[in-house]
């Protein structure tokens, strides 16, 4: 008899649990679809503050029609084709590297760019030639974004300059200390080059901007972790807390709790940068806000955003020069013609020219050049040269250049770099 009570009571107990446990489950699943809906509503799902409203998507039908134009071309897949490069993709050593070959896009070896008829046997015999060839390092400008292997920027300096031979290392999205890590990756390796250019101005405006730390502490993969939580910065062995933390970011309700407490949190106008030795990466939420809120973080204060990155400017300029000395080869820096800073871009809205974008960039863009005439940066400045040349149908997007444009850009390159080092060439 007791045993029957007791079984009728634990039966009663799981009926009771099991009950709260469905509801729960119920409740929070709706839970869910709510905030998946609200989210959606909100665009939360797009990237806030990311300005797309004030560029013409290169893949917008109006994009299209101005791809037609630059490439002079009718082919919509064509056209398509050429829009779509490989993406990053993970290193083991670096920030990240590009991704695998597709039909316009060739990558190699080393995450070398090739010309028509490279491949990784040739490429490798170029590479073990001791100082023989240049070394080119860029983002995607460099890398040649939106257009096939034979019109980069790189490919024209080839075709310019018939005494050497341009290697691309551009890389998408690498700002100039990513690129400093891949020379010297290079270099460990045994790679020797006889010339050693950088080509940069966009890129790392925006990863300085978007960082609240010290310039030569902004984080790694800065790009490629946006909007997935705090788990990819937690580097080691797989953990318990390290699975819970993914899985918990991957419900929409978890996004909504974090935008509400993003929304409880201001914006630092006034901040000085911090060291990552002192303060680490524990402020996820932080970082967030500065990766999709610079333009408002700095319009106030794009004066010191510039004077941090002329400062950067000359301190890597001088760790290179150092490395050129000690590993023989001649070192180049080139201050690159920025798209949103060109009149009558066509991929640039009208409302672009009241932004916070263009204010920042505009005043970034004026303290260089200025250090540049006045000797203080020992940049070469091919700033003006698509623009001195005609804007139109020199971009492919509003920041990436057209083959037109990387011919111009080349030409000002080889032209410039004759001036500096004659007895080379």
């Amino acid at each position: 008899m007791q045993s029957s009570v007791i079984v009728t009571k634990l039966s009663k107990y799981i009926r009771d649990a099991w009950i709260i446990i469905s509801i729960s489950i119920f409740l929070f699943l709706l839970l869910n679809v709510v905030a998946h809906y609200y989210l959606d509503h909100y665009k939360y799902y797009r990237i806030p503050d990311d300005g797309a409203s004030l560029f013409v998507s290169r893949h917008s039908a109006q994009g299209m029609e101005i791809r037609k134009r630059v490439f002079k071309s009718d082919d919509e897949a064509l056209l398509e084709a050429y829009a779509r490069p490989p993406g990053g993709r993970p290193h083991s050593v670096l920030h990240f590297t590009e991704g695998a070959s597709t039909p316009y896009y060739t990558v190699g070896v080393e995450g070398i760019r090739y010309l028509s008829g490279w491949s990784d046997e040739s490429v490798r015999d170029l590479l073990s030639q001791k100082h023989g060839h240049v070394f080119v390092f860029g983002g995607s400008t460099t890398f040649g974004d939106g257009v096939p292997d034979d019109d980069t920027v790189v490919a024209y300096l080839n075709r310019l300059d018939m005494d050497n031979v341009y290697l691309n290392f551009g890389i998408q999205a690498y700002d100039s200390i990513r690129e400093i890590d891949k020379l010297l990756y290079l270099l460990r390796k045994g790679l020797r080059p006889k010339q050693v250019m950088f080509i940069d101005g966009l890129n790392d405006v925006t990863t300085f901007a978007r960082s609240p730390y010290e310039i030569h502490d902004t984080p790694r993969l800065q790009g490629l972790v946006l909007d997935r939580g705090e788990v990819p910065l937690i580097y080691g062995y797989p953990t318990v807390q390290n699975m819970l933390h993914g899985l918990a970011y991957s419900f929409p309700l978890t996004h909504v709790i974090k935008k509400w407490i993003e929304g409880q949190r201001g914006l630092d106008h006034s901040h000085e940068r911090k060291s990552a030795n002192i303060h680490g990466m524990e402020d996820w939420q932080e970082l967030m806000l500065y990766h999709t809120k610079w333009p408002s973080i700095h319009i106030n204060r794009a004066d010191d955003l510039a004077e941090d990155v002329v400062q950067y400017y000359k301190e890597a300029i001088a760790f290179v020069s150092i490395l050129g000395k000690a590993f023989g080869f001649v070192p180049h820096f080139i201050y690159q013609p920025i798209g949103l800073l060109e009149s009558n871009q066509a991929f640039l809205a009208e409302e672009f020219s009241e932004s916070d974008y263009l204010a920042i960039y505009r005043a970034v863009d004026v303290r260089i050049r200025d250090e540049i005439k006045s000797g203080g940066l020992l940049m070469l400045d091919c700033s003006r040269s698509i623009s001195d040349y005609g804007v139109e149908n020199s971009y492919v997007d509003a920041t990436h250049y057209s083959p037109e444009g990387n011919s111009v850009l080349a030409k000002c390159i080889i032209d410039k770099t004759k001036k500096e080092i004659p007895s080379q060439r």
